[in-house]
């Protein structure tokens, strides 16, 4: 299993805590470019309401530069309908299809067709073809057992599928507006078992079917150029971040989730530091918090991870403001010398 590699490493010396893994650690912030992206839209091609051009008209209205139109066990080409997504739209178009067979799972860059409830099948099929995979709401297929936690049966399937598909990158944190909760207790029981020998990224993706349901929940990425292969290095890597906005209703009008300004990594003085904003204004300490195994250890932007207790494999940074939450990717430790 994964998580035995790093039980003697864990019970060695508490103090001695080294960031191993950090997802951001080339990212120059103050020259990079942040693009929001949704990675998980339908058309009428499978269920949806709007043709083609509707989807990326209606996202670059609200500010999108990456789109993948994902329809269900089908590959939607633009250039099939004329379209040209950058030049029309300014929208980096990605190639994919949700496979619906069995566990619906998101195959990017490819165009890989595969009708099977085989996971191992279809997952070696989309990696074989060039592409990354994403597991989908995962919460349409686990619940919570009787003491409200992830049931070790649930952790393990989705450990195994991961380990032996490296280009699963990961998981849907988020679905629409947050149909599934309860996925981010599976992601810090994933990452609690797997970190930093094999990270799980998350991503947040409206599952577009309709025009409401756009601008819910995305993920964005700090790039230094916008093309495919910046875009798919970032994924690979984990360099992005993603949000979900908060109830419209509840906040009076579509606020904005807080938007990260830099992430540093100070390794002599063995802080992490997270700095946002939201609609202009930094965030102070209140809104920060920092969370292992499921557990918010911290509170504040600058986390000193020597001189803190609960790092075990990994942290996690969530950000809240009233227009919504904002989720780093994991930060992974290793413990003793």
């Amino acid at each position: 299993m994964l998580c035995q590699a790093f039980c003697a490493a864990l019970a060695a010396d508490a103090a001695n805590v080294r960031l191993v893994l950090n997802p951001y650690e080339s990212v120059n912030w103050e020259k990079t470019t942040q693009h929001k992206a949704n990675l998980h839209t339908h058309t009428v091609a499978s269920g949806g309401k709007l043709f083609l051009h509707q989807v990326f008209e209606e996202y670059a209205k609200r500010g999108y530069t990456i789109l993948a139109i994902t329809d269900h066990d089908s590959c939607t080409r633009w250039e099939k309908s004329g379209i040209n997504p950058i030049k029309d739209y300014g929208l980096l178009p990605v190639m994919g299809q949700e496979y619906s067979q069995g566990d619906h799972v998101n195959g990017l860059f490819s165009d890989y067709e595969a009708h099977t409830a085989n996971m191992d099948f279809l997952l070696r099929g989309i990696t074989r073809h060039g592409g990354f995979a994403i597991v989908n709401h995962p919460g349409n297929y686990w619940d919570l057992d009787g003491n409200g936690r992830v049931p070790q049966e649930t952790r393990e399937r989705y450990l195994k599928m991961l380990d032996t598909n490296p280009l699963v990158l990961g998981i849907e944190v988020v679905n629409a507006n947050h149909r599934h909760p309860e996925d981010v207790s599976l992601w810090d029981a994933l990452l609690g078992a797997s970190m930093p020998v094999r990270p799980i990224w998350g991503f947040a993706n409206d599952d577009m079917h309709k025009s409401k349901e756009i601008g819910h929940a995305w993920n964005i990425f700090p790039l230094d150029s916008l093309d495919e292969a910046a875009l798919r290095q970032a994924m690979l890597k984990g360099q992005y971040y993603f949000s979900v906005r908060a109830d419209a209703h509840e906040h009076g009008g579509e606020r904005e989730p807080p938007l990260i300004q830099k992430i540093v990594h100070d390794p002599a003085a063995q802080t992490l530091a997270v700095f946002a904003a939201a609609e202009g204004v930094v965030l102070d300490a209140e809104h920060y918090q920092w969370i292992a195994d499921g557990q918010v250890i911290f509170k504040g932007p600058i986390l000193k991870y020597n001189g803190i207790g609960g790092i075990g494999r990994y942290v996690r940074a969530e950000i809240a403001g009233k227009g919504g939450t904002t989720y780093t990717n994991p930060f992974g430790f290793s413990h003793g010398e």
